[in-house]
């Protein structure tokens, strides 16, 4: 799933912004540090490997991309020997949970309760399995 983060994301009480590069690369860092063995840490290596299965792209980019993050508090880094390691310092629920939260918010203040009737009338795609999760998460509210 790609997140379009244009507008600011809350992260603990400061509002970060991803690009399109932070945003895959938090994605794989996600990916990778759940799927390790339990192991919760990956490198700046690992994430260009795991890029390098679609695209070219450099080891420097990624690591200033990483930088970048530890920077927006997103990721941890430890150094480990030479090698720095690094670990999410926010769940991916978190974040998707406040892009939502913004975009509703926003749509909200410019268009009201129409805003909430749109976007559930564009919902005739999604599963039974997903209209009965939403339908059970309307109900505890």
């Amino acid at each position: 799933m790609q997140y379009s983060l244009h507008s600011p994301t809350l992260v603990g009480m400061k509002t970060v912004s991803l690009g399109p590069l932070e945003q895959e690369v938090m994605k794989c860092i996600w990916h990778l540090a759940a799927g390790k063995a339990g192991i919760k840490t990956c490198t700046a290596r690992d994430i260009v490997e795991y890029l390098k299965r679609n695209r070219e792209i450099a080891y420097n980019t990624i690591q200033t991309i990483m930088t970048r993050l530890v920077d927006k508090g997103l990721l941890k880094r430890t150094l480990q020997g030479k090698t720095h390691v690094y670990k999410p310092m926010v769940k991916r629920k978190n974040i998707l949970q406040s892009i939502v939260s913004q975009s509703v918010d926003g749509f909200m203040s410019q268009f009201g309760e129409d805003a909430l009737i749109a976007f559930v009338d564009g919902l005739d795609d999604i599963s039974e399995q997903t209209r009965r999760k939403l339908i059970e998460k309307l109900q505890n509210k």
